[in-house]
């Protein structure tokens, strides 16, 4: 096959199309393409049959080595070949077949023996948060244990395999609303149902503070960190999302939200309907819009874009378009709970795109990103070191 085929731009739709988040328009451009040729239906198809992304590499330690060098020249771009990848391929030419069988099974034990080292260290976040009840007490939530947990006096909450869910449609009778305060640690996710039956994902290392019930008027939460809102509509209380400087006032809607991100905090409108307020001015969004509040400068700017990048968190996958290793990395940092040292600065601004899977060890994430960039990482105890 003619490896020019297989450039960065097919194998980023490739692993779109795989992941579930591919735009229409890349789709129509993935199908035109394998329309071309016989070659480029047939890896098309040994893709979607392998159920695994481009960056991951076959394994090397079968007898029938002609045939994993064919599938490897199939899957990965010649640019981006280790060095010793290439020196073993041409040693294999001259090389007793047996010799080199044994050769490339020694490389591949050693280095799943450096990646199982690193996987026990650092692994993927899961399901936990801290709950803070109205009186100071807290409650750790871990998994998807089942039992109900009273949020209040007479009131309960029931934690089940959706997360922890309120009572439905009960409306404080009080004038002072009690709050409950739900915190997920970096490495930590956790779902949510609130008392009107809006659904709440919230990310890592973030907070999230809400009535135990909502009032007559109106429906108020407090946000610290990124979460995925999926509002139940109620045109006689409006929902409203407070953050350091910025309200959104919400008109029944699923958006996303994080305030992590640099250069101020970022929504982005999937369906429905948001207003970004600020004390003297709303500006109102449309589906498919994204929106950055500079809180310096107290400006918004807006744009469209592929919401699904933005979202694609809560169905299990990292979406990195064009973002910079130190955007990457600080992604990483809050999911796998790690610290990151640069020894070069210069690194942090390499750009990455790729989909990845969000639940896969550290080291999958890690090699995918070298073989792109040619950045090196080493790890030790919790820290990850970036070198160039």
């Amino acid at each position: 096959m003619d490896m020019e085929i297989f450039n960065e731009k097919i194998v980023r739709m490739i692993r779109l199309y795989l992941s579930g988040v591919i735009s229409e328009e890349e789709r129509q451009e993935l199908e035109r393409w394998v329309e071309e040729s016989e070659g480029n239906r047939r890896f098309f198809e040994e893709m979607k049959e392998e159920g695994r992304f481009a960056e991951e590499f076959p394994e090397f330690c079968r007898i029938d080595m002609e045939k994993g060098w064919r599938r490897f020249e199939q899957q990965v771009q010649p640019k981006r070949r280790s060095l010793w990848r290439r020196a073993l391929r041409y040693a294999a030419v001259i090389a007793v077949p047996v010799a080199v069988g044994l050769s490339v099974w020694l490389l591949n034990r050693e280095e799943k023996a450096e990646n199982t080292l690193i996987s026990k260290v650092i692994e993927p976040g899961q399901v936990k948060a801290m709950l803070v009840l109205p009186g100071g007490a807290t409650l750790a939530l871990q998994d998807m244990k089942q039992g109900e947990i009273e949020v209040d006096k007479g009131l309960k909450a029931r934690q089940t395999n959706k997360g922890l869910v309120y009572d439905n449609d009960v409306v404080s009778r009080e004038e002072k609303l009690k709050y409950n305060t739900l915190k997920t640690p970096r490495g930590g996710e956790f779902r949510l149902t609130l008392s009107d039956g809006t659904s709440v994902i919230l990310n890592s290392a973030t907070n999230l503070r809400y009535p135990v019930t909502f009032g007559k008027q109106e429906r108020k939460v407090y946000l610290d960190g990124e979460a995925y809102f999926e509002v139940q509509k109620d045109s006689t209380r409006p929902f409203y999302v407070e953050m350091d400087g910025m309200q959104i006032k919400v008109y029944g809607t699923s958006f996303n939200v994080n305030t992590h991100k640099e250069g101020g905090i970022q929504t982005v409108l999937v369906e429905g309907r948001v207003g970004i307020k600020l004390p003297n001015y709303e500006h109102i969004l449309s589906p498919g819009s994204w929106a950055r509040f500079n809180r310096e400068r107290g400006e918004i700017e807006v744009r469209s874009v592929d919401v699904q990048q933005y979202v694609a968190w809560t169905k299990g996958i990292f979406a990195f378009e064009e973002e910079s290793l130190e955007q990457i990395m600080n992604t990483l940092s809050l999911w796998y709970d790690v610290d990151v040292f640069y020894e070069t600065d210069s690194v942090k601004q390499l750009h990455f795109s790729g989909h990845l899977g969000r639940y896969k060890e550290i080291r999958d994430i890690l090699d995918a990103i070298t073989e792109a960039t040619g950045v090196k990482f080493s790890i030790k105890e919790r820290i990850i070191i970036v070198t160039k």
